[in-house]
């Protein structure tokens, strides 16, 4: 995908807040900086008594690695702040999407939009400079985006060539026309031709060798330049980052002079800590963090509030779902236990003792949030969606439909052979603990014995895809990009015919248990996402989330909102409201950066 390098699996609140993946709608005109409509901000915060000023610093937190595993390669894993919320500051995008507006700001570009012939036209913003002094010109986008090519940026499934016919101006031709593009266009990370442009004329190499990704000589090309390691990060944003300030405890943002809204950013500098949630806790609590998105356990969220931090609760669109092997679970491949397993498990209560607000159960169980279903799905089918509420006695004529019964220890059975399971979950994922083992108490209560067992990430995960565990946790949809396709991607694909080792090897092809009649959910998901039409669009999407809602292939418990602390006592004011729009934009199009960068938040004068 166009960021895969940057994804994070190392952790839980990683995994929530990366991949640059999809937009919504058609390509279409995006609007100026800071004109969306909706955000407020300007001289006052949210209190209305501090008024915004210019100096002082931000204080964030971040998890980055030190060196000499990080680096500052921009495209290789581990580089040091090149993934996360911080890497706007420095390896500045294009543009920004802003979720409740559903359009762009743009930021490096100055204008795009679709050209007559499959043409996509980028025009970029001119006097932009990189830290080195060289201009931001369209060579560096050619460059990010072949070497992205060499790295297989899923743009490239959409995209055949490039060209650069000005400074100022490059042209990207479209061989699948497809709405999803523009986001991965826009939201790109630029990297400078300066450090990476020998790998790009390298690349252009092997393209006109007719090389592909499974050549010996375009592995080698990647490798190589995965291993290059610059001595100095380069910036073309508003800030860069002071490598003498590179500690295992924080690192120093400065003014970039002449990067992208430079003379636009409030504070001189932007102090992060390194760490995870444990350590980041105590700072969030002792106001030395203004921002944080670590996913604070529910004790944490109870302090700040009662220590008058404000704490934003943006949709993440994504959470914790149960999943069924098919082979090994072969039992679950009858449907009605899936919807007794649904019904019997209490989502609302799992959220609450979970994470209190920030933890919602899902109303239409449609594959995709319930934040998105109302603006893809019309209101008559969004009628026809089952909510599997909680409910043990429609749990229970389910599991008495499909011939089961419970003995004499509670416990269903059939045929002589009891209902039992392991669930397999990932321990260092504290929510997705929460989530786990309130299910496996629930169904166990229920009649299905259930025995949690925790593995951390680093293992559980693999595992999953190496299709070694019958039942299990893994996310469902994502909060990446605003279209319903990722989501269904994270549900169908990711665990299951994406893996090498089938993962939980869920057939895609089913016949609604309704009907019978088949569906193909892997050409249904494809066509979410083709062309521009978003009324086609609409309909794919609608046949699939009603094929989703009837076949039930995974089970979402609840969806995940932020509780990132915003403190408004010590160093920073101008934060808005909080029923600004702002709000609805996740970490992965960060509003806290957003609102930085356009000079809204500033310091306390």
């Amino acid at each position: 995908m166009s960021n895969d390098k940057l994804r994070y699996t190392a952790s839980r609140r990683r995994f929530l807040r990366d991949s640059t993946l999809a937009s919504i709608g058609l390509i279409a005109a995006a609007c100026a900086p800071g004109s969306t409509g909706t955000t407020t901000g300007g001289t006052t915060g949210a209190t209305g008594t501090a008024a915004v000023g210019k100096g002082g610093a931000f204080h964030g937190a971040w998890p980055y690695v030190l060196p000499p595993a990080g680096h500052w390669n921009g495209f290789a894993p581990n580089g040091i702040l090149t993934t996360g919320i911080y890497r706007h500051l420095w390896l500045t995008t294009l543009g920004m999407y802003i979720w409740n507006d559903k359009k762009f700001d743009y930021w490096l570009a100055e204008s795009s939009g679709a050209k007559a012939g499959d043409n996509y036209e980028l025009k970029l913003r001119s006097g932009i400079k990189w830290s080195d002094g060289t201009a931001f010109t369209a060579k560096d986008v050619y460059t990010t985006f072949n070497v992205g090519r060499l790295e297989n940026f899923t743009l490239w499934q959409y995209v055949d060539k490039m060209e650069i016919v000005n400074d100022q101006t490059i042209n990207f031709h479209f061989s699948r026309p497809s709405s999803l593009a523009e986001r991965l266009l826009l939201r790109e990370p630029m990297r400078p031709d300066a450090l990476f442009g020998t790998y790009s004329k390298e690349t252009d190499a092997l393209v006109a060798a007719g090389k592909k990704a499974a050549d010996q000589e375009w592995r080698d090309l990647r490798t190589k330049m995965n291993a290059f390691r610059p001595t100095a990060p380069v910036s073309v944003g508003p800030y860069k980052i002071d490598p003498a300030t590179v500690t295992e405890s924080q690192l120093t943002f400065v003014r970039n002079p002449g990067g992208y809204a430079s003379d636009r950013v409030n504070f001189d500098k932007v102090v992060v800590y390194q760490g995870e949630t444990n350590q980041v806790s105590p700072l969030v609590l002792s106001q030395d963090v203004d921002y944080a998105t670590h996913g604070f356990t529910l004790a944490v969220d109870r302090a700040m509030k009662d220590a008058g931090i404000r704490v934003a609760r943006p949709p993440l669109y994504t959470g914790p779902a149960l999943y069924f092997h098919w082979e090994k679970a072969p039992e679950f491949q009858d449907v009605r236990l899936r919807y007794a397993v649904a019904h019997a498990i209490n989502k609302e209560e799992s959220a609450a003792i979970t994470y209190g607000d920030s933890g919602k159960a899902q109303k239409y169980m449609a594959g995709f949030s319930d934040d998105h279903a109302p603006g893809w799905i019309g209101s008559a089918d969004l009628a026809k969606l089952k909510p599997y509420e909680f409910s043990l006695a429609k749990a229970d004529q389910f599991m008495k439909d499909a011939g089961y019964a419970k003995g004499a220890d509670g416990i269903y059975a059939k045929g002589g052979k009891k209902l039992e399971l392991e669930l397999v979950f990932p321990s260092d994922f504290a929510d997705w603990s929460s989530a786990a083992t309130h299910a496996a108490e629930s169904l166990t209560k229920f009649g299905i014995k259930v025995t949690p067992r925790g593995l951390v990430n680093s293992t559980q995960q693999p595992e999953v895809n190496d299709g070694k565990h019958a039942f299990f946790v893994r996310a469902w949809g994502i909060g990446s990009a605003p279209h319903p396709q990722y989501s269904f991607i994270q549900d169908l694909r990711t665990h299951n015919t994406t893996p090498a080792g089938g993962g939980m090897k869920y057939p895609l092809k089913q016949n609604l248990p309704s009907t019978g009649k088949q569906v193909d959910l892997d050409e249904l998901i494809n066509r979410t996402g083709d062309g521009t039409d978003e009324t086609k669009q609409k309909a794919a999407v609608t046949e699939l989330a009603l094929a989703f809602n009837e076949l039930l292939p995974i089970i979402p418990l609840w969806q995940r909102f932020g509780n990132n602390p915003i403190n408004d006592k010590k160093r920073v004011t101008g934060w808005p409201a909080a029923t600004d729009g702002i709000y609805k934009n996740p970490d992965a199009d960060s509003f806290a950066m957003t609102l930085l960068i356009r000079g809204t938040i500033g310091s306390i004068k």
